[in-house]
């Protein structure tokens, strides 16, 4: 019997007595009613939930582990030593063998006719050894695999049977002429309950790993084992023989060390479950306002002295209920002589028929035992499962808290997604127009360059074609003045002056030429330079290009940048694509230079190691 037995059989006895007395019904009551709020009472336990996909590995591997250690793999080990032929009993092959190379152990010569007879003789002693590499693997691997269910056996077990009491119980009572305050504070913490959290599926658990345990201890009490266990202990890493590798049994072994050995999980996992039996049922109210009483009437026994007194007005008591129960066998006994001599018997014969009556009643008396136990049994589990009702809706209301908690948590997270992409869509905002605009500024930038170089050069062919125009006007007047010239001649001969005008005619066309010339010149030299500042705009436009690429790799490659429906436009994608030709080029580009830049490298380097070696050789 229990502690839990003994302390529970007393508080009946206790109960007997006070249940329904009515001093004591009433002062239970007003304990128990009084201060309610402060009542606290709750106990933690821990569920535990076992991972089953190691306790399998270990089940199904340990049937080969059997099989393996059936084996008994062996070895003969030869030991062997020269002793006198006094002591040989028997001659094996190995004995001639090493006696036709040892011909020094014959010293004399046999008598005719007689055998040789040598004074030596090798004697071989074959043992059989167990401790073979593989039979020491297993040993190992047995070893590893107890230890491996052990600590978390004990975890498990540990956590299942750990109990956590912390009840606190402040009472105050007021009458006219008492006053009681009771305050009382109990923190239990056991690590041997035996009343773990219901939980069927861990139980069988626990039986496997159990067995599996088992096993491991029975294989490891084997004789061969036993034997292996003499020897030094394998080390890791393990060599994997041909028998390791080729035979099953030893290669299932193999795997189910290497699945152990690589095993970095604890293997289960635990929840703590609180009950909170606050406030009190009344059961517990009338049972702990019992406890108080118990202890105030112990204060106050102990507090005026009257230890004895008590102990004479219970002896008194005992005494009077001894007389009492005295008195109603006597007048049992009287009433039993009056149905005796009614009833026209002896008392000898109505003591038998009392007693076939008494026979009946006690066999009665049996079977309504039984169905008492019964009655019992049922009425246990009526309470069990009451209690296992009342967990489940304690685990359902926990989990709508925890369900409540977590939808809250989940708006939180909503809320917290917008505000981030709100943020985001904004800073995304910042980003774009700032890159817009510094784009504008770049553009504005180039075109005020170009424009200032257009006018330099505008102003320069401007410059140019006055000097044109006042070398035309200087010939022009060099021209004029020699006509007024050849019209002063024009009078002395038709013929001289026709000459004239033929070469007047002849420098005019050349004049014209002239013009053209350089009228064809500039607007050359114009289409050069629109189709020059068309290449640099375009050029400038490429590099913006580059850099608009470059950015938008490097913010992909930051994780800053994902697909997005602001490319998905015809425009932007258009411009996404020239983006992607224009990268295109600047890598084929920069491969061409790399490559001869590589190729210089290496032939330059080598065209010195020859020019080196040339001059050394001209130099010896």
């Amino acid at each position: 019997m229990s502690h839990l037995d003994v302390y529970y059989r007393a508080f009946k006895e206790l109960r007997k007595e006070t249940l329904d007395e009515a001093s004591c019904v009433r002062k239970r009551k007003a304990i128990a009613q009084a201060n309610t709020d402060a009542d606290k009472l709750e106990a933690t336990k821990y569920l535990v939930s076992i991972q089953d996909d190691w306790i399998s590995a270990i089940e199904e591997g340990l049937t080969f582990v059997e099989k393996a250690v059936a084996e008994e793999r062996q070895f003969i080990r030869s030991d062997g030593e020269v002793v006198p032929i006094e002591k040989v009993k028997k001659i094996s092959k190995d004995s001639v063998e090493h006696l036709a190379k040892h011909s020094d152990m014959i010293t004399r010569l046999p008598e005719e006719g007689a055998d040789v007879v040598p004074d030596k003789l090798y004697m071989v002693e074959k043992l059989s050894d167990y401790a073979v590499y593989e039979n020491r693997f297993l040993y190992m691997m047995l070893c590893y695999i107890s230890d491996f269910i052990n600590f978390r056996l004990e975890k498990i077990e540990a956590l299942r049977h750990t109990y956590v009491g912390n009840m606190h119980v402040q009472k105050e009572v007021v009458t006219k002429k008492r006053k009681l305050l009771v305050q009382s504070t109990v923190v239990e913490s056991r690590a041997d309950n035996r009343y773990p959290v219901a939980d069927e599926k861990t139980e069988q658990l626990i039986k496997r790993i159990k067995d599996c345990q088992s096993i491991v201890n029975s294989l490891l009490g084997t004789d061969l084992m036993m034997q292996v266990a003499k020897s030094p202990m394998l080390k890791p890493p393990i060599v994997k023989t041909n028998v390791l590798k080729m035979n099953n049994n030893f290669k299932k072994a193999l795997a189910l060390y290497d699945y152990i050995a690589s095993y970095k999980g604890a293997g289960y996992t635990y929840e703590e479950v609180r009950y909170n039996l606050a406030p009190f049922s009344e059961q517990i109210a009338d049972e702990v306002a019992e406890a108080l009483s118990l202890t105030s009437f112990l204060a106050y026994k102990f507090g005026n002295g009257i230890n004895d007194v008590l102990e004479r007005e219970y002896k008194k008591e005992e005494r009077r209920r001894k007389d009492l129960e005295a008195a109603k066998l006597e007048e049992r006994l009287k009433r039993l002589k009056k149905r005796a001599s009614e009833s026209n018997k002896t008392l000898e014969e109505y003591m038998l028929a009392l007693e076939e009556r008494n026979r009946m009643l006690e066999k009665d008396s049996e079977e309504l035992q039984t169905v008492r136990q019964e009655m019992d049994a049922l009425t246990l589990k009526i309470d069990a499962l009451n209690e296992e009702k009342a967990e489940l809706n304690r685990r359902i209301n926990e989990l709508k808290e925890v369900i409540e908690q977590k939808e809250l948590e989940l708006a939180a997270l909503n809320q917290k997604y917008i505000e981030d992409m709100s943020a985001a869509k904004r800073e995304y905002e910042r980003e774009k127009s700032e890159l817009m605009q510094a784009h504008t500024n770049r553009v504005e930038e180039l075109n005020a360059l170009h424009a200032d170089e257009i006018a330099a050069l505008n102003s320069a062919f401007a410059s140019e074609l006055q000097e044109k125009i006042s070398e035309h006007e200087n010939i022009e007047s060099s021209l004029k003045a020699e006509l007024d010239e050849l019209r002063s001649e024009w009078n002395l001969t038709k013929n001289k002056y026709e000459q004239g005008i033929a070469d007047v005619e002849a420098r005019a066309a050349v004049f014209d030429g002239e013009q053209q010339k350089l009228t064809d010149k500039y607007e050359a030299k114009l289409r050069e330079l629109e189709k020059t500042y068309a290449e640099e705009f375009n050029a400038r436009d490429r590099e913006n290009l580059y850099i608009r690429t470059e950015l938008d790799g490097l913010r992909m490659k930051n994780g800053d940048m994902k697909p997005s429906t602001d490319y998905t436009s015809r425009e932007r994608f258009v411009e996404l694509e020239a983006e992607f030709e224009a990268f295109k080029q600047f890598f084929k580009g920069q491969w061409k230079l790399t490559k001869k830049a590589i190729k210089k490298e290496v032939y330059g380097n080598k065209n010195a190691a020859t020019e080196n070696e040339t001059a050394v050789g001209d130099g010896n």
